[in-house]
Formats: structure tokens, sequence, C-alpha cells
């Protein structure tokens, strides 16, 4: 049994391209680890009589733990634009934890995985191999899920608050568009920049600036994707004093202008 949704993952660029190349799903969390994982998910490709594909993504301020072909990897917050090339078939099963959750399985900076791939077995020691293993012989997404979550239990310590604190002000970013710079965090959260930027480098791997960057730039590319805009109007909605502004700061992580973008994923 599948307990799956087909809704895209946030931050997915051009996810149009992607129908009929492969099969992508996000699988609920179960309700004692809410706080500190936000989903599971499952990507299945079968490309044996096409040519190869390549995915785009904008990743978010999270810590990816993924199994692929039997092998288990971590991906730090990766500040630019992940690529990964399906081809032949396979599959990969992931756990994408929410902002400062992963800090609570190592108790390490995670700003250390910041932009890095690592082998499981890096953080976790032979218990990644063996997890990817169970992984790669289970096909049956919910019992991949159980896998995964026994995974994360086991070695899940107690936090005193801090990760529920920094999980609802990535949240607050997320949800409210007048945030746009992090004195609105600092005035809204009664906190110091400097402490909040400590913290965040060391729960969740990136500064308060760069969630709130990354969250408008995945907005623009929703929004491009889905419909037709004036892009000086959705510079403006985004927090850009000009539209040259955002078309540079879009142009450097996605690879091309807006306009371009929009006229791709439309």
């Amino acid at each position: 049994m599948d307990s799956t949704t087909e809704t895209p993952a946030r931050g997915l660029l051009d996810p149009r391209a992607g129908v009929g190349v492969y099969r992508e799903a996000l699988v609920p969390v179960a309700a004692d680890l809410a706080d500190i994982v936000a989903h599971h998910w499952s990507v299945r490709w079968d490309l044996r009589d096409r040519e190869p594909f390549a995915v785009e993504v904008l990743p978010s301020p999270a810590v990816v733990v993924a199994v692929e072909n039997g092998h288990c990897r971590v991906h730090g917050v990766l500040r630019g634009k992940f690529t990964q090339t399906l081809a032949e078939c396979g599959d990969i099963f992931g756990i994408t934890f929410r902002p400062a959750g992963f800090h609570t399985l190592t108790r390490r900076p995670v700003a250390d995985l910041t932009d890095c791939v690592v082998a499981g077995a890096e953080i976790f020691g032979p218990a990644a191999d063996r997890f990817a293993a169970r992984i790669a012989t289970e096909t049956d997404t919910d019992m991949r899920r159980g896998i995964a979550e026994s995974f994360v239990r086991e070695r899940h310590i107690a936090d005193s608050g801090t990760v529920a604190w920094l999980n609802e002000i990535v949240d607050e970013i997320l949800a409210d568009r007048t945030i746009l710079r992090v004195d609105d965090l600092v005035d809204r959260f009664g906190t110091g920049k400097r402490n909040l930027q400590k913290l965040m480098r060391r729960y969740i791997g990136v500064s308060p600036k760069w969630v709130i960057q990354r969250y408008r730039l995945h907005e623009a590319a929703q929004r491009l994707a889905e419909n037709a805009i004036d892009l000086a109007t959705l510079a403006t909605e985004l927090g850009y004093a000009d539209q040259a502004h955002f078309a540079r700061d879009f142009k450097a992580i996605v690879g091309c202008s807006p306009a371009a973008y929009a006229q791709r994923a439309g």
C-alpha cells in the first residue's frame, strides 16, 4: 500500500517537463516526527528507451537524506541549483527534514554540510549502509517510510525548544510575503540579529537573509510557470527594489532570465 500525494515538490523547476518521464510522490510523515521531518518522497523512472532527463531543483533550507541504488547520501542545504540526471531505470527514496530538524540527529553544526553532498556513513557510520540496504530491498513505499522513520527515531535527541522556534521562523518567512528583511524577523520574534544569524547557521546551515531570498525565488518560479505575469509587478511583490535586481538574482540561481523561464515552463 502506498500512502502518497502527487503534489509537486516546492522548488522543482519546470515541473511540466517531467510529466510522463518520472513519477514523484510526497509521503506524509508520522505525527510524532512532524516537528523534525517535513516529509518523505519517492521518485521512480524507467527511461531505458529514452534519452536521460535532467531534473532541476532550487533546494529548500533543509537537509535531505536520500537512498539511490543502495547508497545513502546526506545533502546539506545547497545554495545553488541542484541537477539530478535520470537515466535507464531506478528510484530514489528520501527524507526531507524540517529546516532545523536534522540538527537533532547529530548535534553538529549544520553549516558544516552546506553546499555538500556526503556519504551517509560519514555522518552515521555503518548504520547508514545498513539503512540503505533495507530501503533498496523494499519496494512498498509505506514500508520504506517505516524503515526511514525508525532510523530517525533511533537517532533523534530531544531539543530544549530552539529547533521548534527556528522552524516557526522559517515557516513565517514562507507564509508571509511581507517579510523581506532580517530586521522584519528581529522585530517580530524579539531577538537580536546576530543571535538569529548564529543560531540559523548552526541549526539550519544558512543565514536568515538567504532563506528569505530562496523562498521568494521559489515563489517567483512557481508563479512564472503557472501564470502570465508582468515581471515588474512580480519583482515589486517579492520585495525587490526594481525588476533588474530581481532578474539578476533569478538568472544567477536558475540559469536563465525570468522571461526565458516563463516561456520555457509555461
